[in-house]
């Protein structure tokens, strides 16, 4: 008589993948770099709250963030189309939608101790948007639980809408001579007889006239 088949399912072990020194230096808030896509590294006292308050930062966030996309969809168009945005995009911004492939990111988390503060927040494509957490925050606060504190690096920006850095000399716009003329005119000439700051720059020509960065001009808007 032949002995009984047993089918046994083992799981097969993988191993756990080596940690470079560059992983290593992370985890201790040590970084080669003092940037990361277009955000500056920027020493903050991180706090877990406790997991009731952060239940409710995070249920509240939803009001929050429909209010700030309909700030940006109706004060910050130019520094939206300078981010890549079609105006379909655009309209949904406005009606408080998140458009896809984009993510309103919290500069200091919830997780952290982060608001609900407009100041605190950021529309970003994804992946950017995940460089930050996976190679700058999650690293050094692993291990935190509630009530623990200690101070992080974490990437900041003080804009609203994110602005490529790689793609900023690129994404540009073009203007006419006679344009560039007349807007510096208004430099030497005002009503009140205070230097007007003139709303072209440029950064170079071309054949068709001067290469404006469109990033500088949402810049401008901002400051407005």
């Amino acid at each position: 008589m032949s002995e009984e088949y047993k089918y046994v399912h083992e799981k097969k072990k993988h191993p756990k993948p080596t940690k470079t020194q560059e992983d290593l230096n992370a985890e201790k808030g040590i970084f080669n770099f003092t940037e990361i896509n277009g955000f500056k590294l920027k020493q903050v006292e991180w706090t877990v709250p406790d997991q009731q308050t952060r239940k409710r930062r995070r249920s509240g966030f939803d009001k929050v963030r429909k209010a700030f996309l309909e700030e940006l969809g109706t004060n910050h168009v130019e520094e939206l189309v300078a981010l890549g945005l079609t105006p379909a995009q655009i309209k949904q911004v406005k009606a408080g939608k998140n458009p896809n492939g984009y993510n309103v990111h919290h500069k200091h988390p919830i997780h952290g101790g982060g608001h609900n503060v407009f100041e605190n927040l950021i529309l970003m494509p994804i992946k950017p948007h995940d460089e930050l957490h996976h190679k700058v925050m999650d690293p050094q606060v692993k291990n935190m639980q509630s009530g623990d504190s200690k101070m992080v690096w974490i990437p900041w920006s003080d804009d609203m809408v994110y602005h490529d850095p790689e793609k900023a000399m690129f994404n540009t716009k073009f203007v006419s001579f006679d344009q560039v003329k007349e807007d510096c005119a208004k430099l030497n000439s005002s009503e009140d007889g205070k230097k007007k700051e003139a709303s072209i720059i440029p950064i170079g020509d071309t054949k068709t006239g001067f290469r404006t960065n469109a990033a500088i001009l949402a810049k401008k808007s901002r400051s407005r």
